[in-house]
């Protein structure tokens, strides 16, 4: 961004700005753009509103509705939606049509970016350990997910990792 086009934007959601620059930086928000959703464009492209959906996922919105009807609604910050490459965003009844009408294809194609941008990513940092032969330490969040026995869930993978360099 040049001088000439520096311009102050208030915001409630300021990394969500920065994690705009950082997809952009690494090409998801390109990729994303180039999967190819088979649904009309009224206002916003279908692409803008599943990218909507994972800002509102980074921003920790707890309910689709958020999008439009929090206290600072996501869809009403310009400065996010700039950072993320779009002129603006969708209500969120548009992204909840726009998720409804994906294809499992689409979806397939869409987690696909998602791996394809972020491995490189996670590779490096592993690579980055294992020259300081240091251990991967990995901590999930269960928040919500009670979690008994493995007969109780068992489609549930139950493994401890553990390993030397």
């Amino acid at each position: 961004m040049s001088k000439d086009d520096t311009r102050i934007q208030d915001t409630q959601h300021a990394f969500l700005v920065v994690w705009g620059w950082f997809a952009e930086h690494i090409g998801l928000i390109q990729a994303l753009q180039k999967v190819p959703l088979h649904q009309k464009k009224y206002t916003h492209t279908p692409q803008t509103k599943v990218l909507e959906f994972l800002v509102a996922i980074l921003g920790g919105l707890e309910y689709l509705q958020d999008i439009s009807q929090a206290a600072h609604p996501l869809d009403m910050d310009q400065a996010v939606a700039e950072a993320w490459g779009q002129p603006a965003w969708a209500d969120y009844s548009g992204v909840s049509r726009t998720l409804r009408a994906l294809s499992w294809d689409e979806a397939r194609a869409l987690a696909q970016v998602l791996d394809q941008v972020s491995q490189p990513l996670i590779q490096s940092e592993l690579d980055l350990l294992c020259a300081r032969r240091q251990r991967v330490r990995y901590d999930a969040d269960l928040t919500g997910l009670p979690v008994h026995t493995h007969q109780a869930k068992p489609y549930c993978a139950w493994q401890v990792v553990s390993g030397k360099w």
